[in-house]
């Protein structure tokens, strides 16, 4: 019998739907999570591994107690334990002093899930097999890679959890935070990587004797293409002896045009598309007064809400203009 654990990230319950959603966000969740155990309940997982970021909304006020209710009914009826790392989303300033007055911090206490950051781990073994699970939370914008570098003590396999950006190809993200490349981690003794943070679905990867599960945030909360397109997914890992196997399995959702303001998307483009237009033409109109700085032009201008310049500013620094 192997071991099998499922993997799901970036749940983002809140009892607020996203202002591009149109119908109800925690019903759609909830319903998610339901299938995730279903899920785990027809491979026979010895546990759920949840990346991180299971809360959207920081502040503790502004979680009601029916959703903490809601959450633990819910995750009675799973047939095994959810193990959860901690994201950027689960507390306030990313401290992890701060997480025994959060959501998440409550569901530790009670044992509705089981912590899986820094020293607090997971082993799991069937069949003389051992599968052991390790969380490196959030902790920052630039990333102290020698936190990924776990060591194995024994067991037949490491999987290490990371809230953290990762890709096949690395670098940073606009406005400075990492982003790990796969090949940073060649080196590393863990057998699979399991990323949170990222929602995008980057797949699952097999580079260097290694596998990358990025397979992106178990639920759709923008307009942003990836988001509206995206098929929300978790993954079914299973270990025996010199051999794992990983399968993604993509949850029942609904069409993007019954969950979406697609409309508002449209109207938002255009938006954008005006914005970058006005920028430009401000850009050229300025930049031919070479001692001009075109910022303090832009926020010496009249007539137009302050909230406008702050946008062309945004685009100028995002052309590097």
């Amino acid at each position: 019998m192997p071991v099998r654990l499922v993997w799901r990230t970036d749940v983002h319950l809140s009892d607020q739907s996203p202002g591009s959603r149109t119908d109800d966000w925690v019903e759609t969740v909830l319903d998610k999570l339901v299938q995730v155990g279903n899920i785990a309940e027809k491979v026979k997982a010895s546990a759920v591994i949840d990346g991180g970021d299971f809360f959207h909304v920081k502040s503790p006020s502004k979680n009601s107690h029916r959703l903490l209710r809601r959450v633990i009914e819910l995750h009675q009826s799973y047939p095994c334990p959810v193990y959860c790392n901690v994201g950027n989303h689960d507390c306030v300033y990313g401290d992890l002093s701060y997480l025994p007055q959060q959501p998440l911090g409550v569901l530790f206490e009670a044992n509705v899930f089981k912590p899986l950051y820094n020293e607090k781990e997971a082993l799991f073994e069937k069949d003389g097999v051992k599968v052991r699970v390790v969380g490196v939370p959030y902790h920052g914008s630039q990333y102290n890679l020698d936190r990924l570098h776990v060591k194995k003590k024994g067991e037949d396999y490491l999987v290490v959890v990371a809230h953290l950006y990762a890709s096949s190809s690395g670098g940073s993200m606009y406005g400075g935070e990492d982003i790990v490349g796969y090949n940073e981690l060649l080196g590393a003794d863990a057998d699979i990587f399991c990323m949170g943070h990222w929602h995008k679905d980057q797949d699952i990867v097999e580079k260097g004797g290694k596998t990358f599960i990025n397979i992106g945030s178990l639920t759709r909360g923008s307009l942003s293409d990836d988001e509206v397109d995206r098929e929300p997914s978790c993954a079914v890992m299973s270990f025996v002896k010199n051999r794992i196997q990983v399968k993604k399995v993509p949850l029942s959702v609904k069409p993007a045009r019954e969950v979406f303001d697609l409309a508002g998307k449209i109207k938002k483009e255009k938006r954008a598309v005006a914005m970058e237009e006005f920028v430009s033409t401000l850009h050229q109109e300025l930049s031919s007064q070479t001692s001009v700085d075109i910022k303090q032009q832009i926020e010496k201008l009249e007539g137009l809400p302050d909230l406008v310049k702050e946008k062309a500013i945004l685009y100028l620094e995002r052309a590097k203009l």
